[in-house]
């Protein structure tokens, strides 16, 4: 069953977050997500979220053990931590 991903964290470098998600679209994208879009709260914030549909889980965190390490590197949330939630469609 398909399911959205939200993963939140507090970015340091809000654009340099961005950036990064933009680069990683395409890897994350051959993996299985879907709808890749990033968020960030109004104001000067640096909470964002990353949303994305995959086609379960398990597939979203195979994708995210393969290239999470290095995308939070090019991020700069490496060490960080994530709060992530998973919504079913009803």
């Amino acid at each position: 069953m398909p399911v959205l991903v939200q993963m939140r964290v507090e970015a340091p470098d809000v654009e340099r977050f961005v950036a990064t998600a933009k680069r990683f679209e395409p890897r994350f994208a051959e993996r299985g997500a879907r709808e890749q879009s990033v968020y960030q709260t109004d104001g000067d914030s640096g909470e964002v979220a990353v949303f994305a549909e995959w086609d379960s889980h398990d597939v979203m965190h195979a994708a995210t053990e393969e290239l999470g390490e290095r995308f939070n590197e090019e991020a700069g949330t490496a060490g960080l931590t994530w709060e992530t939630r998973i919504w079913r469609r009803r």
